[in-house]
């Protein structure tokens, strides 16, 4: 029996049932829920407002209730409204992990193809739904974090993955929303908010000499939150040239009242890295620096009409060098700008909902390599004989609307962005999109979609050239049509997604490898076919897995076929054609867990290796299966955790020419005040 004193009186619940709604059944009461805000949605940059989150996804558009009467007689989930596959892993997961990055989490959480060079968090390239490393958008609480020099600092954030509070991954196209950064999908890296007063602080060690400490702290201040976290992980390296340290330091404030919000954040990233590999097999000595600084203002005012501005701007330094011994030897000094602006106009009622946007992004690069000759070098800050003797810039502006439609079981999503580039002729783009979803039960929901999209170039594909690269100025930029499908089934126990879809792309860049010249160039195919299905499947045990302690089954499958009009060429873009990956979460004591990642990836295409006595030569791509280990005790406020990564010790590369780690182990503890 439970019991719950209130106002001098007992409310004493008799019963309980196993539905979301049983505690307002109980009451016996109607229980009228007000506005409810979620600060960051991934497809839309406006708040989220609704009745109740469900745990596993985030509902696609913009919907503001201003009363919820809940009565027992139905749940108010968003899972069988959502007509697109969108999958959220939370703060809760993330820690049961025992994962020490970003990109290694997303390595085995959803249908995504993470391809990591070096060590821990040094450099990844994300793609989805067979796209390149810069089809896909990475979004820091709904703000773009694309580089526009290249998508190989896409997954640069100065996050560490003990300040996420979720992340949110959409699978499949949504430039008609997000921009065009957006091209095959995008992930949304929600932090904490500081709304209560905590604490927490962790060190790791590992084999090669990791080292990884961090602080994270919250401090609410009246109705101002405060979020900040300071952290460092460094590597003695794995093999020849693949030591590494970065720093990150991370701040978030917000202010969320009943008729507006106010959002800060900023954040800086230091690292440094040896790049044996990374870029071309012919030069193990590469070595590379990179400074990372951003920051963005978020503000949003009204109730049935919303009016929400957001400024944004990131700064990326770059130094790479050829032989880090030798830099005179070949060397580039980049520094890259893009400032963003946007403003959101907002209605919503019942169950409808519009917003119009324009955004405007201006991009601009110094460099002595890419870019246009400058009439006046400018110096490289910190050095006494670099200049920037090449300068590029363009302004893109993007105007969007879009309409929601909930008409019972069925709900409508429909909308269209315009979108102009000063650095192309072909403009303007019109880009539209549309997404339908069908609640044929409580528990099974339809759902399909058809969008267009538009990817621009980036600075380094239109200009770049070393030994081994050659840009290429005549580039277009990539178009596409995507076509979805699919099913998704709903219950307390068991959350289940299958989706079947079909890509169409036109001058999509591709990187190919001539031997001729031995060199990487980007031209545009005329023929880019994707098919494929995705499925994901989540299980919360009962009976007797549960009672033998298994808490948790996660299985995550992708199957791709990929045509090119150039099929017989070496590609950077060597795609992903089998990725099965599951997560085991298993309880041994109530203070001991133990946590099982496993992956299984089969990749088409080839790479490129290189020998001083025969020259370039071709690697055929291998399957392999990936499986790591945690065991961890929770006591009180105290982790402490042992970990072992690729268990099996196999050897595979990811991408470039870099040979990943062996088996590895780490082992830490986290200290956690509430």
């Amino acid at each position: 029996m439970n019991y719950i004193e209130k106002s001098g009186r007992t409310i004493c619940f008799k019963k309980w049932s196993r539905r979301k709604y049983s505690l307002f059944t109980s009451l016996s009461r109607v229980i009228k829920i007000g506005v409810l805000c979620l600060a960051y949605s991934l497809v839309n940059k406006t708040p989220l407002m609704m009745g109740q989150v469900d745990t596993t996804t985030v509902k696609i558009g913009f919907h503001e209730i201003e009363e919820v009467e809940v009565t027992g007689r139905r749940s108010q989930s968003v899972f069988s409204e959502v007509s697109r596959m969108v999958t959220t892993i939370q703060r809760e997961e993330i820690e049961k992990s025992g994962i020490q990055s970003i990109a290694g989490l997303l390595e085995f959480a959803s249908n995504v193809d993470i391809r990591q060079r070096g060590g821990v968090g040094v450099q990844a390239d994300l793609n989805i739904r067979g796209g390149s490393y810069d089809h896909a958008l990475i979004l820091i609480n709904g703000v773009s974090m694309n580089d526009p020099q290249t998508g190989h600092f896409g997954m640069d954030v100065p996050v560490d993955i003990g300040t996420v509070e979720k992340v949110e991954i959409l699978e499949g196209s949504a430039a008609r929303v997000l921009g065009t950064g957006a091209f095959t999908g995008a992930i949304n890296i929600i932090t904490r908010l500081g709304n209560s007063k905590s604490m927490s602080a962790s060190k790791t060690l590992g084999r090669y000499g990791y080292n990884r400490q961090y602080i994270h702290a919250g401090i609410p201040a009246n109705h101002w939150n405060n979020y900040m976290a300071i952290g460092s992980s460094e590597s003695e390296g794995y093999n020849y040239n693949t030591d590494y340290r970065i720093e990150n330091v991370y701040y978030r404030g917000s202010l969320q009242q009943e008729f507006m919000s106010l959002d800060v954040q900023g954040g800086m990233q230091l690292k440094s890295f040896g790049a044996g590999g990374f870029y071309s097999p012919r030069y193990p000595d590469q070595y590379e620096k990179t400074d990372m600084f951003f920051g963005s203002i978020k503000f949003s005012t009204g109730k049935k009409w919303k009016l929400t501005p957001v400024v944004n701007w990131r700064r990326k330094k770059d130094h790479f060098m050829l032989n880090r011994n030798n830099p005179a030897y070949y060397e580039n000094f980049h520094l890259t700008d893009a400032l963003g602006g946007q403003l959101i106009v907002t209605y919503s009622k019942k169950n409808y909902a519009a917003w119009t946007g324009l955004d405007i992004r201006y991009e601009h690069i110094y460099s002595n390599n890419i870019g246009k000759e400058s009439i006046r070098p400018k110096q490289v800050r910190g050095t006494d004989s670099a200049w920037y003797t090449r300068h590029y810039g363009r302004i893109n502006y993007r105007i969007f609307h879009e309409e929601d439609l909930q008409l019972g079981k069925l709900g409508i999503t429909a909308g269209i962005m315009v979108n102009w580039n000063s650095g192309f002729d072909d403009n303007p783009a019109i880009i539209p999109g549309l997404d339908i979803s069908l609640r044929a039960s409580d528990e099974f929901t339809l759902f399909t979609s058809i969008n267009r999209a538009l990817h621009l170039p980036t600075f380094t594909d239109l200009f770049y050239v070393d030994p081994v690269n050659q840009g290429n100025l005549d580039l277009d930029p990539n178009k596409m049509v995507s076509l979805e499908g699919g099913v998704k089934f709903s219950r307390e126990d068991i959350k289940c997604t299958v989706t079947g879809f079909f890509t169409s792309g036109r001058g999509m860049t591709d990187w190919l490898w001539s031997y001729t010249i031995n060199k990487f160039g980007p031209v545009n195919l005329t023929r880019h076919n994707t098919w494929g299905v995705a499925s994901n499947l989540t299980v919360y045990p009962r009976g007797w897995l549960h009672k033998a302690g298994i808490v948790m089954l996660s299985a995550n499958y992708i199957y791709l076929d990929t045509r090119k009009s150039l099929p017989d060429s070496v590609s950077k873009y060597y795609n992903l054609k089998h990725k099965f990956s599951t997560v085991i979460r298993q309880s041994l004591t109530n203070v001991l867990s133990l946590s099982w990642n496993i992956s299984y990836q089969d990749r088409q295409g080839e790479t490129i290796g290189f020998q001083p006595e025969s020259g370039y030569f071709s690697i055929v791509n291998k399957p392999f299966w990936f499986i790591d280990g945690t065991i961890i005790y929770n006591i009180h406020k105290l982790q402490v955790f042992f970990g072992i990564s690729n268990v099996l010790n196999a050897r595979y590369i990811d991408a470039g020419s870099v040979i990943q780690p062996g088996r590895c182990w780490e082992a830490g503890m986290v200290v956690r005040f509430e």
